[in-house]
């Protein structure tokens, strides 16, 4: 993804005049500077996009840090820039017993937690469509900075939201459908045993 591109392509799209560089002191970079920032944390944080999408290992964050009550001892770091955890696990097992306050990650087990999280990704790696939808918010707020048209940024909104649920279904076909709870009853019995 090329930042000063999807720039461009709203504000021509808009009637309005382009860019040359980025951090150019025109009206037109401002506001639409703006909407890419508030369009990028938008889009990265409403979707689990496999782009934004990593597994890390949690690092522990000192007693003091740790502000839950269930869980004082075992408190440990959200990676940077997390925008949502998605799952956390010990090892390879699933967990649902913890809790999240602030940064910190707080459960039962003292180290090898691991958090599935979605971040900020990196510009380089957006899927096409993703970068269409970017485009499109962008162009929204163009419409209503910089254009003051109100009705057709309305319209925008909407041809990017219809937009991204074509785009979300498209993406997650990737990999497979998953229960959002994980039965260890419903896996020992698809498990055959010998």
């Amino acid at each position: 993804m090329d930042k000063l591109t999807i720039l461009n392509n709203a504000l021509l799209a808009t009637g309005n005049n382009t860019v040359n560089v980025l951090n150019d002191p025109s009206d037109e970079y401002r506001h639409a500077n703006a909407a890419f920032d508030r369009a990028v944390r938008f889009l990265t944080a409403r979707h689990t996009w496999p782009f934004a999408t990593t597994n890390e290992l949690l690092v522990r964050a000192p007693d003091a840090d740790n502000r839950s009550r269930r869980f004082s001892k075992n408190g440990f770091r959200l990676p940077e820039n997390t925008l949502h955890v998605k799952e956390v696990f010990f090892d390879t097992q699933f967990l649902t017993d913890y809790e999240i306050m602030g940064g910190i990650l707080s459960c039962h087990y003292e180290s090898e937690v691991y958090a599935t999280v979605i971040k900020a990704p990196p510009d380089a790696s957006w899927h096409p469509m993703a970068e269409e939808i970017l485009t499109t918010y962008v162009e929204v707020g163009c419409l209503r900075g910089l254009n003051e048209d109100f009705t057709e940024a309305t319209n925008r909104e909407r041809k990017a939201e219809v937009l991204l649920e074509e785009t979300r279904t498209h993406v997650d076909q990737q990999n497979p459908a998953r229960n959002t709870y994980k039965s260890k009853v419903a896996v020992a019995r698809r498990t055959r045993r010998v």
